[in-house]
């Protein structure tokens, strides 16, 4: 059996097995989505040694404009970065023990065309 807590506070440690399981499930990407876009992009791997995971793929949008069905840039739409905040462990020394505390960090997975905002002066 599990012991009760005498302390309703929330525990302020928590003990985590960061090993990824069901590494074995199928998914699908369809290929090269980043450079098939009307708003293409790339991907740069941010490292951080102190960090879990270590290695992040974070995307950066290949021009400020959209391409059109040729190809070529169209002035009429903006390529804008989608963002997405993920949760990460990152590792604080506390002597000889691993210590790690939950950050969230905000990463771009892609991005899309939208229409430029207009903003009229008065």
């Amino acid at each position: 059996g599990c012991q009760t807590q005498k302390d309703s506070k929330f525990p302020q440690t928590v003990r985590v097995n960061i090993s990824i399981s069901n590494t074995n499930q199928d998914t699908k990407v369809t290929p090269d989505v980043s450079s098939r876009s009307l708003a293409p992009w790339d991907y740069r791997i941010d490292e951080d040694h102190n960090r879990f995971p270590q290695f992040i793929a974070d995307a950066e949008c290949r021009h400020t404009r959209c391409l059109n069905s040729h190809g070529q840039l169209d002035h009429s739409l903006n390529s804008v970065a989608i963002q997405q905040e993920i949760l990460v462990l990152k590792r604080e020394p506390k002597g000889c023990h691993q210590s790690f505390r939950l950050e969230k960090k905000m990463i771009t997975v892609g991005c899309t065309c939208v229409f430029p905002m207009i903003r009229h002066q008065a």
